[in-house]
């Protein structure tokens, strides 16, 4: 047996799983009626993507969360593991498996839902879905649920109980995305940054604000758009021309963005699995 094995009997067991099911026909449910409730407001497209942004980055981590908690934490709550890793697997056999199988849900999905939305706004905009858009928007995204599942599965290879997972992972839900660039004025960021700040009696920078909110997936993401997605979009729209003028600070740059969310998607699964490699299973 080795990772690719260990993958394809992990996708046999939770291919018809609710978590499964759940995951892709919610989010293409969500897509599809958002871009279809669009379509008479907005005649171009490209507007209904800004709110497809939001739901990418504050709702579908959540129902990631389903996919991946227990991927390594439901086998040794359940006692698996120890079929698993009776055979000829290393630990290392083991977690890349399990992590490929909800990497790949997790990237079809969004490819899926991405996919929903160029079709719906092709047969019901007024003007037709510029492709190259789509395209950047999905592969910003589909890096963007990379870093998450990779979280998110660290998250489940460093506990070992079904509780402790699931806390883990709406825990680092709710820091990476709401708290980092959410809406809650009282409960985020930059409230405690200002607080930090006002100790000593100094101001952040805006460059350093820029730099810190780029530094969780969903603050990467939301950067990124901007100048790959929006860039000259057909259309006067308030909430996108508001990022026209994005001051010239590394944190916006997208080449920034793009690597934070790939050193996400990465090193968080390389971090969970060295905490899977030393723990005790018995």
């Amino acid at each position: 047996m080795s990772a690719p094995t260990v993958a394809r009997t992990d996708f046999r067991s939770i291919r018809r799983s609710y978590a499964v099911v759940g995951v892709v026909g919610t989010f293409a449910a969500i897509v599809v009626l958002a871009f279809l409730g669009s379509s008479e407001v907005h005649p171009h497209p490209v507007r209904t993507t800004f709110g497809l942004s939001a739901l990418i980055a504050w709702v579908f981590p959540l129902l990631l969360a389903p996919l991946t908690y227990l991927a390594v934490a439901g086998d040794r709550a359940r006692g698996s593991i120890t079929y698993y890793l009776g055979l000829p697997n290393t630990r290392a056999d083991y977690f890349g498996g399990k992590y490929a199988t909800r990497a790949a849900v997790g990237a079809a999905t969004m490819v899926l839902g991405v996919a929903a939305a160029f079709a719906v706004a092709l047969a019901t905009y007024d003007h037709a879905p510029d492709p190259g858009r789509f395209l950047a928007l999905g592969a910003l995204s589909t890096l963007f649920t990379l870093a998450m599942v990779g979280i998110f599965v660290a998250v489940s290879a460093s506990v070992a109980t079904r509780s402790r997972a699931m806390i883990g992972v709406l825990l680092a839900y709710f820091v990476l995305s709401p708290f980092w660039i959410g809406p809650l004025p009282a409960l985020n960021l930059g409230t405690l940054l200002d607080a930090a700040a006002s100790l000593p009696g100094v101001a952040v920078p805006e460059s350093t604000r820029a730099l810190v909110g780029a530094l969780s997936p969903a603050g990467a993401y939301f950067n990124t758009l901007p100048e790959l997605v929006w860039a000259d979009a057909p259309g006067r729209y308030e909430s996108l021309a508001q990022f026209s003028d994005t001051p010239d600070y590394l944190g916006y740059e997208p080449w920034f963005n793009v690597l934070v969310m790939g050193v996400w998607a990465a090193v968080a699964p390389v971090v969970g699995y060295l905490r899977f490699r030393s723990a005790e299973l018995g």
